[in-house]
């Protein structure tokens, strides 16, 4: 359903149609927009790592939410806890967008993880990224990360659960 700019009204007769297409459809157009949103929150028997420099799918399908939008903003979050067992390794973490990443170069956000010197302790991540401009219809978001060389990253997922959700705003 698309949204019907809002009339000037002149002397001409209301009728059933005008009133539907005024009232009724921009208000259904403006709740289905509040209704579009799609979240997971994972819970796993084994901590998701990964060894790659380059941006990789952290888990391509529980950590990728399609939404079928109204063609407005889409609001991102993912948070979770990240540990190392490598000193002074950096995560990277960023989105794809329908199959493309989002940020180019190193992403979104980096964090460093001290491994052994901080008793391998998880450390807070939470992401909020703002994707103005998407066309009406159908898209995928999927959260993808990478590390700095030679160190080995991870996301805790059996004590603690991320969450990863998507809202048209």
């Amino acid at each position: 359903m698309a949204w019907t700019s809002p009339k000037t009204w002149t002397s001409e007769p209301l009728t059933s149609t005008d009133l539907n297409a005024q009232l009724r459809d921009n208000q259904n157009y403006l709740k289905d927009r509040l209704d579009s949103s799609a979240s997971v929150v994972i819970s796993g028997a084994s901590n998701y790592t990964t060894a790659s420099t380059a941006f990789a799918d952290v888990d391509a399908s529980k950590l990728s939410l399609t939404l079928n939008t109204h063609g407005g903003a889409v609001l991102l979050g993912f948070t979770a806890a990240v540990y190392s067992q490598s000193n002074g390794a950096k995560a990277y973490f960023n989105v794809a967008v329908d199959a493309v990443d989002y940020f180019a170069g190193d992403g979104i956000t980096q964090l460093t993880v001290l491994g052994s010197g901080d008793n391998y302790r998880h450390k807070p991540l939470c992401l909020v990224v703002l994707i103005p401009g998407l066309s009406a219809g159908r898209h995928t978001f999927t959260l993808r990360w990478k590390t700095s060389s030679s160190s080995r990253i991870a996301i805790e997922t059996v004590n603690l659960h991320p969450q990863f959700w998507a809202q048209e705003i």
